[in-house]
């Protein structure tokens, strides 16, 4: 039977600093998988920056899993069609800013380097496969979306307000402060800053309950690695089995690395219901 090691979750260590995007963070991710025939496979990641530069990381992770999918779609026969995560994908009370230019970020979702980001997931006809690929992609979707809805607040309130913008402001407050001082001049911003504060009240819930999740979520996709030589049983598949994995790691990895993040997004956004 392979064997799995156990994974390092990403640790972040916090001194004290003047605002949130020079807290220091460091990430060290790893994953091992020794077979019976003796080979192994190893995904491993070192990381230092501070709390502004994360999400430059869980791109390059998302960077990673969208090219081994692409390879996986290209290479696998004889299985259902790929998937593609949409906003109400991410839970309910989304389906209402669908398809909004104004709300949903992942139509128009770009990389780093200007890439589209399609959000896409195989399918290998398990049930249990299938469905972690998908829950990968939304993970990484909705700190996607999170992260721009967190954005959009923060530069709406500061045109409605007329400063700059301010990471480190409690978001909370920075909303509220604009909508309490606009003026007749910008009533179209007021109404956009409304639409999309009403999107991250609903996104709060959201991302709180997958952060919550993330522990059990990387622990089913360790036992989905150690387990794939069983129960992926598709001759097809088979003969792609190494792509497979490494799909499986790359997956893993992407819900790692967004751990922390939505748990920051949990943060920013849970005070707006309030607000």
């Amino acid at each position: 039977m392979p064997h799995v090691s156990r994974v390092l979750v990403p640790a972040v260590f916090l001194v004290a600093a003047t605002g949130c995007s020079m807290i220091p963070v460091k990430m060290n991710t790893s994953m091992t998988v020794r077979h019976s025939d003796g080979t192994v496979e190893h995904k491993e990641t070192h990381w230092e920056g501070t709390l502004d530069q994360l999400p430059a990381q869980i791109s390059k992770a998302g960077d990673d899993l969208a090219d081994v999918t692409g390879k996986m779609v290209k290479e696998l026969t004889d299985v259902p069609p790929p998937g593609k995560v949409k906003l109400s994908d991410l839970g309910p009370g989304l389906q209402s800013f669908e398809g909004n230019p104004q709300c949903d970020f992942l139509v128009a979702a770009k990389d780093d380097d200007g890439k589209p980001i399609d959000f896409q997931y195989v399918q290998v006809g398990q049930p249990s496969y299938d469905q972690f690929f998908k829950d990968a992609q939304v993970v990484y979707a909705i700190v996607y979306q999170a992260d721009q809805t967190v954005h959009r607040l923060r530069e709406l309130s500061a045109k409605i307000s007329g400063q700059s913008v301010d990471a480190s402001a409690e978001l909370k407050s920075v909303v509220s402060q604009a909508l309490q001082n606009s003026d007749p001049d910008s009533q179209s911003l007021v109404s956009e800053l409304k639409q999309v504060q009403q999107l991250g009240v609903t996104l709060a819930t959201l991302v709180s309950q997958f952060a919550s999740r993330v522990t059990k979520l990387v622990s089913d996709g360790q036992a989905l690695v150690t387990g794939a030589a069983a129960s992926l049983t598709n001759p097809k598949v088979v003969t792609h089995l190494g792509l497979v994995k490494k799909g499986l790691v790359d997956s893993v990895t992407v819900i790692k690395d967004s751990g922390e993040m939505l748990a920051k997004f949990a943060g920013d956004l849970g005070g707006l219901a309030s607000g």
